[in-house]
């Protein structure tokens, strides 16, 4: 068997399995919503820096602040109007926010949670190797002489209560960056790659902060549904029904904490509960409510769902002849 031969059939061993995963997938309804159990106003404080690189807290400060700004269900007071209200000596302090500066910060600003922390080192190094210049038939028949540039930044994130003052949150967090420069060519520099590593932090950070103080979960409202796996499809999605229809409303919960509990009202046109269902879920579990439309009167109709009480969506619909 000849090189074009094996890749062909590598490819289609490779198709297979994609087509193998995609139809054990089971397709989310559309609608997403999060909910948080805790407000999370949050105020990205300076970070500490023991590290060789000036800049290095700084960076990983304001790509935390970046990261959080575009994560659902924070939101971030800028740095900026911070230090309007509190002391450059407050924000300049390295190391844990005491209780009365917390709470002087929580009060001046109205946020509820500050993320501050430290960067203990960032380790940079460079290592010789080649790169591949030419290829022909899946093979590499030409490598050139290059360098790989590498960084690991490593610290600690806390996260504090701002009324209290007292932390959390405090986990270790690295991230870590390469890039491989052929020989000849100009190395931008290492603070490209520290600013890469901090991207990677603050994802972690950003995940931390959700997994900590909110859920996520998905819906859709259907005229009908087929069972896939341990979950549901829904089909014909709407927000019209008639009589001879049932309204299916399929969630899927996809962060929660065992044992939360989900309550769902059906609420009718006047305002009556129609049907209410609770209900005790876990991470990942999928979840299918239907209600039978015969015999009910027309107008708008409201679902509305709430988890450990708080509300998680308001969803409405028509029933009509």
């Amino acid at each position: 068997m000849d090189d074009t031969a094996g890749i062909l059939i590598a490819i289609a061993i490779g198709a297979a399995i994609v087509a193998a995963l995609f139809l054990l997938m089971i397709p989310q309804p559309d609608e997403r919503a999060v909910i948080t159990m805790e407000r999370l106003d949050v105020a990205v404080l300076r970070f500490g820096n023991s590290s060789s690189w000036p800049k290095a807290g700084e960076t990983l400060r304001a790509r935390i602040e970046a990261k959080l700004v575009n994560t659902s269900g924070i939101t971030v007071f800028s740095r900026t109007r911070l230090e309007e209200l509190v002391t450059e000596h407050v924000l300049g302090k390295i190391g844990l926010v005491d209780p009365n500066t917390a709470a002087r910060i929580g009060s001046l600003t109205g946020v509820n949670k500050l993320l501050t922390g430290e960067i203990y080192g960032v380790e940079a190094g460079t290592e010789e190797t080649t790169v591949c210049e030419e290829w022909k038939d899946g093979d590499c028949i030409q490598s050139v002489p290059a360098t790989r540039y590498t960084v690991g930044v490593l610290g600690q994130v806390e996260v504090l209560n701002a009324q209290t003052g007292q932390i959390e949150q405090a986990e270790g967090v690295e991230g870590s960056a390469s890039t491989i420069v052929k020989q000849g060519n100009t190395f931008a520099g290492y603070e490209s790659l520290i600013a890469e590593s901090a991207d990677e932090i603050s994802s972690e950070v950003s995940s931390l902060l959700t997994a900590t103080y909110t859920r996520e979960l998905r819906y859709g409202l259907y005229r009908s549904y087929e069972t896939k796996r341990n979950g549901y499809v829904g089909q014909g999605e709407t927000t019209h029904f008639s009589h001879i229809d049932e309204a299916y409303l399929i969630v899927h919960f996809t962060r929660v904490k065992t044992d939360d509990a989900f309550q769902l009202v059906w609420v009718g046109p006047e305002g009556n509960i129609v049907k209410k269902e609770d209900d005790i879920v876990r991470d990942g579990a999928w979840r299918l409510y239907r209600l039978e439309l015969a015999g009910l009167s027309n107008g708008r109709f409201t679902i509305k769902g709430t988890l450990n009480g708080i509300e998680a969506f308001e969803k409405g619909f028509i029933l009509d002849s």
